[in-house]
Order: C-alpha cells, then structure tokens, then sequence
C-alpha cells in the first residue's frame, strides 16, 4: 500500500519562503474537455494560454476559446512556450513508463526550472481503491488495484519528486468523476445509452467541470497552499438518484433499475463499480478556501438544464 499524501507533506516545509509574482501564462499539456473550459476561463481573466492537441480537429475547438493551439510533436514551440515564464498544467492520462509530460520534458524543465512558477497534475479519486462505501481524504491510503489508478499514482510520484527537486509548487489534483454542458446524465438519457444499475453501497463521487475550473484557479492564484487536493461535490451518491433526478427534470418517467449481477456490461463498464468510497472535499474548501458553484448534482444538474433548454 502506498501513502502518496506522505510525499506532499514533507514538501511543505520546502517552499516556506517561495514568493514570486504570478505571470498569466499558461501551457496545457492536453487540451481536452475540461483543460478547454480551464483555458477559456483563465483568457477571460486575461491569461496568455498555450495547449497541446494530437489532432487537427481539435485545432478550431482551441482557437475559439482564445487559446493558442500546439501540436504535442512540436518540441520545439512547447519548448520556446517553457522557456518564458509560465505555469504547466497536464491534463494527459500516464502510461506504463509514468507521466508523459515528465517523460519527455523531464531534462529540459530542469534546466528552464527558474522560468517554470507553478506545477498542476490532474489525477483521479480512484486512486483509493475500494472503501466499501466509506470516507477518504486526502490522508488516505492510496491502494487501489487498478491498472489506472496504479498508472496514476506513479505519475503523482514523479510531479511530486520533480517538485523536490526543483522547488517549484505543485498541485495534484485527484479529480471525481466530471460532468458539464454536453457530458451528463442528460446526454446519456437523450442517447438512449444510461442505464440505472444498481449495487449494494456503491457510491459515485462527481464535480461540475465549472468547480473544477475554480478550483485551480484558485490553486494559481496561492501557490503557497500547493498539495495534493481532492475535487469532488459534497454529495457522493447512488448513480440512480442521478438518474432519478435527470428524468424528473426532464419530465421523463424513471428508467428502470437493473441489478448489478444482471446488467449486461462490458469489462469497461463493470470497473467503474469495482470501487465504492466517498471523497472529502474539507482541504479544498478550508485550505484552498474554494467555495463550490455546485455543492452537489441537484444544483449542477438544473444548472445544465438551465443552459441547454434546446437540447434536452
């Protein structure tokens, strides 16, 4: 079992007397769903802000969020982007040989290690493992028996050794699972793809992608209170009331629940109810002092509803 909060605490004491002036420049490695909502936010405060895209389709969906588009092949731009001051931000999911970004830009970070002024990892809350229903922070034991949560907390372990080595304040973000306009439960309703299933003490954590945003702008904003930071609503949950709570919105009858044994699922699907916790949300909310939009998938729900009368 691995204690990665451990790692972080005994950062702490290094940065003690780290002050610098933040300069809005930002570079995201792995421009997204989420990290294109970053972005757009952080240009409407009037960042300079740089992501990476594998894809000539996803060109377009950068520029009309007023960031500037960077093919991840292309060292050269990401390097000149690195060499100026800013902040780095990876959105990327790590592979066997530990996280992407580090992989490839280790040696070059080092030595632009004085232009660099803050560091963000977005990770996962399946990093715990199984609690059987229970609570976990960030203190918690991180032993998880997934191949994905294994991968991402080997990438943890290299931001925040990197950030021993080079003192420069990094977040890790350990995000539940994310909806918004266009990734919710209306969506998977609309599709004709949602199913309720059921099983005993299963409980799902989530987060609007708008307190996600928040959230680490906040965390730019005091990179003082750098750590590792769960992001998460404050009501885990039953995936069905959800689901309950989409139909009633929509004026839809209630889809039918499906027990979990019964349920025709694929692999893929079946490794989301290998593991059922609930995510505290204290250190965001008292240490970072990030106030949450959407406390919880009612508000978030409505709010998406709210926004997209003509899709739904």
């Amino acid at each position: 079992m691995i204690m990665m909060s451990q790692l972080g605490m005994q950062l702490s004491g290094l940065y003690q007397n780290y002050r610098y002036e933040m300069v809005k420049n930002l570079l995201i490695f792995g421009c997204g769903y989420t990290a294109r909502y970053l972005g757009k936010s952080l240009v409407n405060e009037g960042w300079e802000v740089a992501g990476t895209i594998r894809s000539i389709e996803n060109r377009e969906k950068l520029i009309k969020s007023g960031i500037r588009p960077v093919f991840w092949e292309d060292e050269e731009k990401i390097q000149n982007i690195m060499s100026s001051d800013c902040s780095v931000i990876s959105s990327i999911p790590p592979n066997s040989n530990g996280d992407v970004v580090l992989s490839r830009y280790y040696d070059f970070m080092i030595s632009r290690k004085k232009k660099l002024n803050w560091l963000g990892f977005l990770s996962s809350t399946g990093v715990y493992g199984n609690r059987l229903g229970n609570w976990v922070t960030e203190e918690s034991v991180t032993d998880t028996i997934t191949a994905n949560g294994r991968l991402r907390l080997k990438a943890e372990d290299n931001w925040l050794e990197f950030s021993r080595a080079t003192k420069i304040p990094t977040f890790i973000f350990r995000i539940a699972g994310i909806y918004g306009p266009g990734r919710s439960v209306f969506d998977r309703i609309k599709n004709g793809k949602q199913k309720k299933i059921y099983k005993k003490n299963q409980y799902f954590n989530r987060i609007h992608v708008d307190d996600i945003v928040g959230a680490i702008s906040t965390a730019l904003k005091f990179p003082n209170l750098h750590g590792i930071y769960n992001l998460s609503d404050d009501l885990p949950s039953y995936g069905g009331e959800v689901i309950d709570e989409a139909t009633k919105l929509l004026n839809l009858p209630r889809i039918e629940e499906v027990d979990f044994l019964d349920a025709d699922l694929s692999e893929a699907a079946k490794s989301f109810y290998l593991e059922s916790k609930k995510v505290c949300n204290n250190k965001l909310r008292q240490a970072l002092g990030y106030s949450l939009k959407f406390p919880n998938y009612k508000s978030g729900l409505q709010s998406i509803l709210e926004a997209s009368k003509n899709l739904y």
